[in-house]
């Protein structure tokens, strides 16, 4: 081992596996970077997608793709369809305060898998 580095117990290993399949087990249609994007809104609906680029820590225009691909807009590089068109987890409104600013709120489909992603963390099993 390295300086600076620090063995895991078997416990921790363990607690870290169980993490691990949970989040496998969120889908192949949903990144990281996409979760994160989901929970920072679900955390703050509302968020401009400028607001939403500072919560995230990427570049607004970075941030504007994780959106279009949340809300099924955004054709994927890969030229695989998207897997939100039908079903768009993020929805694009006009905010209350400001008619020029678009406000950014999960749509019902995006509670709904918010939900689930949550059932599936908070009941991860260590075994």
């Amino acid at each position: 081992m390295g300086m600076g580095d620090h063995p895991l117990s078997n416990s921790d290993t363990k607690r870290l596996d169980a993490v691990l399949a949970a989040l496998r087990s969120l889908g192949s249609d949903l990144s990281l970077p996409l979760l994160v994007t989901l929970v920072a809104i679900a955390r703050d609906p509302g968020l401009s997608i400028n607001e939403l680029s500072e919560r995230i820590e990427v570049p607004q225009q970075t941030a504007s793709r994780y959106v279009a691909i949340l809300q099924g807009r955004y054709q994927l590089a890969s030229g695989s369809a998207n897997p939100f068109a039908g079903q768009p987890l993020l929805s694009l409104q006009v905010s209350a305060n400001d008619p020029r600013r678009r406000a950014l709120f999960l749509s019902p489909q995006g509670r709904t898998r918010l939900a689930d992603i949550l059932e599936k963390l908070y009941t991860v099993e260590v075994k």
